[in-house]
């Protein structure tokens, strides 16, 4: 008999997040040695590594409308289920003369008390190069790799799928004077998201940046910024490539160390083949950070874009914000209070007998509230206790995207600094 999705996906996960968490764990050991070693003069070298252990309850795994709607899918009425997620890792930190290299290497094991299915590894490999050539040319190279599981909020999967996403990007800047910056920078981006049915389905893109900026006013910078991306949707039927261009004027005002404004507002287009996934409009961002007393800190953001809808290989608009207050009670304690809302609209598929998981004909629309509070307590040098408390839901157009869950959990995280 042939080997089911579900199966499929599992065996798949299961052979590459082994792999994965010993890569993850190897290279911390050799990330931690080779950091360790004797250095040159003028250079300066930290290294961190870390074990972090996170319980936690979620009241909705699968993120679906009700237990009528999990039994359909997996065959189980149960929503809620408790998970425990184990971290290994270091972070390492490279300086000399004007170039800073740091590092993080992470190996991550969930394992789940009744959803057993889902137990799997995940890891993190993430390096970066922040670079300085006199006062006229600066940059960073940053590349990163992570592994893990494909959230079910996307509605592609059912059953655990793990995700690969690798994203390699460099920025060079030039100062042309103390007025006048050039800003440029090109990445490329690979994510293997399987969708059932379509396991090697693939979003691959590159994106290339291109920005003026001006800093002739005190506490002021301006600028003009041009963004284009190329992309295309691999082993799915009749999804095929995508191309997005966005201008925007850029703005950032700061006021010593207690207020700070950020905006940018333009225009966005992306294009794929027919019509039904087109989108284009308006589109930007505004943020502003104000510290209110030496305790406690306010921010709030709002923002318009285009993205990819990656569940359905389409389009998607987004529209939102957040609220965030900070109170910073001691040295040791500080709470955070999370607010946000999103609106989001996705473009139906091109041809209707293609639609693949996640995808509808006609589109959809969502609204996606949530909530979050967030204790952090520094119990002792080296180790921090994080409570947390996290509310979402969602209703769409299309009545099974509809859920509600609830998310408690406490973490621990011992570090050697």
């Amino acid at each position: 008999m042939a080997e089911s999705m579900s199966d499929y996906c599992r065996g798949k996960a299961g052979q590459h997040t082994d792999r994965g968490l010993r890569t993850a764990l190897w290279g911390a050991a050799a990330l931690a040695a080779a950091l360790s070693l004797p250095l040159a003069v003028r250079a300066q070298t930290t290294i961190n590594p870390y074990v972090d252990a996170h319980y936690e309850h979620d009241s909705n795994v699968y993120r679906v409308e009700n237990s009528a709607a999990n039994l359909a899918a997996i065959g189980d009425p149960t929503l809620a289920d408790n998970d425990e997620k184990y971290v290994a890792g270091v972070d390492g930190t490279y300086l000399w003369s004007q170039q800073k290299l740091t590092a993080t290497l992470e190996g991550r094991r969930f394992e789940y008390d009744h959803f057993t299915d889902l137990d799997h590894n995940e890891y993190l490999a993430h390096v970066a190069l922040d670079w300085k050539l006199t006062s006229l040319f600066d940059g960073i190279v940053d590349a990163r790799q992570e592994q893990y599981m494909a959230p079910f909020i996307l509605g592609n999967s059912s059953h655990l799928t793990i995700d690969v996403d690798r994203k390699i990007d460099g920025t060079g800047n030039i100062n042309i004077n103390p007025d006048w910056r050039v800003e440029t920078g090109v990445y490329s981006h690979d994510l293997k998201a399987p969708l059932e049915g379509y396991p090697d389905f693939d979003e691959r893109e590159v994106g290339t940046h291109l920005a003026l900026v001006n800093r002739s006013v005190t506490n002021l910078t301006y600028g003009i910024a041009l963004d284009h991306i190329s992309g295309r949707y691999e082993n799915a039927p009749d999804v095929g490539t995508y191309s997005q261009t966005s201008a925007d004027l850029t703005l950032n005002y700061k006021v010593g160390a207690l207020t700070d404004f950020n905006g940018a507002v333009g225009y966005t287009r992306r294009t794929q083949p027919g019509e039904l996934n087109n989108a284009a409009g308006v589109t930007g961002a505004i943020g502003y950070t104000r510290q209110l007393t030496g305790k406690t800190s306010f921010s709030i953001n709002a923002t318009r874009a285009v993205n990819s809808y990656v569940a359905a290989g389409g389009s998607e608009i987004d529209t939102g914000g957040t609220v965030a207050v900070t109170w910073q009670a001691t040295y040791r304690l500080s709470v955070a209070l999370n607010g946000g809302y999103v609106h989001s609209t996705f473009f139906g598929q091109t041809i209707p007998g293609a639609v693949i998981p996640g995808g509808v004909v006609n589109g959809r629309t969502d609204k996606s509230p949530l909530g979050q509070l967030n204790v952090n307590y520094q119990a002792l040098r080296r180790l921090r206790v994080h409570g947390y408390l996290t509310k979402q839901s969602r209703s769409s157009t299309v009545e099974p995207y509809n859920y509600s869950d609830s998310i408690i959990g406490i973490e621990a995280k011992l570090s050697w600094q």
